[in-house]
């Protein structure tokens, strides 16, 4: 089976979101990974997060993932879905292995431009924080003594939906080379092909549809 990966054009919060319900639900299923960015800061929070305990002092907007994890500050960030049946990863329902595939990946690709990074220190969660940069897990990335990537989950049926951020400002043409980087590690990973596209057309129209009436609502980002 091939991946299909995208390196995409900056889009707002909710658009970027809603792409990533519309290739994860769609009945034309193709496994996807996709980079992309943003045209203007936002927040994204955990599907579980109570919208109320956000610190959002600046007035940016606030989306609710279809993923867990806390909330996560999009601006200079390069964000990525990866998108997969068990046909192309057999182990979605090792969230611990999945979690580690993707940022040892990150990490690799990284290596290539000379950007080396650590995992994190130790593991922390605790309940009182809402902000993912702030709780470290064992395969997050570092640079320097900050976290820099990580990532949260959903799965449905045999497919699951992975969501995360690079905390790191690249370039439009380093970002293009980054993800060529990126896209050849993972499918030695995957053992698979990769096929580098755009989204389509059909895709795009069902995402600024989903984008209006559900991203956009208020209800669904009061959901908590």
């Amino acid at each position: 089976m091939k991946l299909r990966c995208i390196c995409d054009k900056p889009r707002n919060c909710a658009t970027n979101i809603a792409l990533d319900e519309i290739v994860f639900i769609n009945d034309l299923f193709v496994p996807t990974f996709r980079f992309y960015t943003w045209t203007q800061a936002a927040y994204t929070i955990g599907y579980f997060q109570k919208f109320n305990d956000i610190l959002n002092s600046n007035g940016y907007p606030v989306v609710r993932r279809l993923t867990g994890g806390l909330t996560v500050l999009h601006e200079k960030d390069l964000s990525f879905s990866f998108i997969a049946s068990d046909e192309i990863w057999p182990h979605i329902y090792d969230q611990e292995k999945t979690y580690r595939m993707i940022h040892e990946t990150l990490k690799k690709s990284l290596a290539f431009f000379n950007i080396i990074c650590d995992k994190a220190p130790g593991l922390f969660c605790s309940g009182k924080n809402i902000s993912c940069v702030d709780t470290f897990y064992k395969d997050d990335l570092f640079l320097n003594g900050r976290k820099i990537a990580g990532s949260c989950q959903r799965r449905r049926g045999k497919r699951i939906l992975i969501e995360g951020s690079l905390h790191l400002e690249f370039d439009r043409q380093t970002i293009e080379k980054f993800s060529e980087v990126f896209f050849k590690n993972a499918a030695e990973i995957l053992n698979c092909e990769i096929s580098v596209e755009n989204l389509t057309e059909h895709e795009l129209n069902l995402a600024a549809r989903l984008a209006d009436s559900k991203y956009n609502a208020d209800k669904w980002s009061r959901l908590f």
